[in-house]
């Protein structure tokens, strides 16, 4: 406590462009903290198959489900841009919520979808959520999708009072996400690592937050059946390239 007191005041006399660095070098010494102690959790998931993998849970945990982020309520937290701690063919589902835009893009998203294809099982489903590329800025130069008005007034700043500043919000979230998706792009990239029935599904209560039901694309996918190591060796020669 005494160090992090010190530290914080040694940050707050750094020229800005050092105290954000600083800032994420101490941010991503958390995530490396929580990402170990999240590996050492995993080996109780040796052996295990036919799993469910909710993948940047956040707060919103599944039960029955193994939930990964690095969120301290996760039930392993992991950094999603390290391999994941588990067997190949571990999973019959993996499920994602607005998590796959935080992530850069082509590279390190690639590498993380490389490892959801090896660690989910033959003819397991892949179903995920990605805000909505298409929409926002049809939105913004049409006025369709008039939810995004109510949508927008809820969750950004007030300082956010033109159109514009809401579409650039949304696009970077405060800085939180790196990539937007549509269906061609989202599409594209799952086929490239090796899914297969690439296809947009209808919002599923099962599954996704109604909070996020306005603006966001949910799409759906399979790992095909495969024989020998065939699909291990192409997930990990994609994630390699």
């Amino acid at each position: 406590m005494v160090l992090r007191r010190i530290t914080s005041s040694v940050i707050t006399r750094l020229p800005i462009g050092l105290r954000e660095a600083a800032n994420q070098v101490i941010l991503e010494l958390t995530f490396r903290k929580r990402h170990l102690a999240g590996l050492r959790k995993a080996r109780k998931y040796r052996g295990q198959r036919g799993m469910a993998l909710h993948l940047g849970c956040g707060s919103a945990i599944k039960q029955g489900w193994v939930n990964v982020d690095l969120h301290p309520a996760a039930d392993l937290t992991l950094d999603a841009r390290e391999s994941l701690p588990f067997a190949d063919n571990s999973f019959r589902i993996i499920y994602s919520e607005h998590f796959y835009g935080c992530f850069g893009y082509p590279d390190v998203i690639t590498r993380l979808l490389s490892e959801c294809y090896r660690v989910l099982e033959p003819g397991g489903v892949h179903s995920l959520c990605v805000p909505d590329g298409r929409k926002l800025l049809r939105h913004y130069t049409t006025g369709e999708y008039a939810g995004y008005d109510e949508a927008h007034r809820a969750c950004h700043p007030e300082w956010c009072d033109t159109p514009m500043d809401h579409v650039l919000y949304s696009l970077r979230d405060g800085g939180h996400y790196q990539w937007y998706y549509d269906e061609e792009n989202m599409g594209r990239l799952l086929e490239r690592v090796g899914f297969v029935d690439v296809h947009t599904r209808p919002f599923d209560p099962s599954l996704d937050q109604a909070s996020r039901w306005v603006g966001s694309m949910y799409s759906e996918c399979i790992k095909p059946p495969a024989t020998g190591t065939e699909s291990t060796e192409r997930a990990i020669a994609i994630g390699a390239g």
